[in-house]
């Protein structure tokens, strides 16, 4: 099992895609990291709302998406 990708990404990491502040991924602000590909170039993602229902999962490459800080 996997348990980081090549960026620093490890599961259950909390995180928001890349240029996310665009109105196209505006969306796509508050994942969390459910799984790493076996070649550690993807993770898995499951996305929230802001009242914490998931609604959307999705695979994408670990550079589309960074770790959201303690703060943000």
């Amino acid at each position: 099992m996997r348990t980081e990708a090549l960026n620093g990404l490890k599961k259950g990491d909390r995180v928001k895609r890349v240029n996310s502040h665009r109105s196209k991924w505006k969306h796509l602000v508050d994942g969390k990291v459910d799984d790493i590909s076996m070649s550690e170039e993807s993770v898995y993602v499951t996305w929230y709302d802001e009242d914490g229902k998931s609604f959307h999962w999705a695979k994408y490459n670990c550079h589309m998406i960074e770790k959201i800080e303690q703060g943000e």
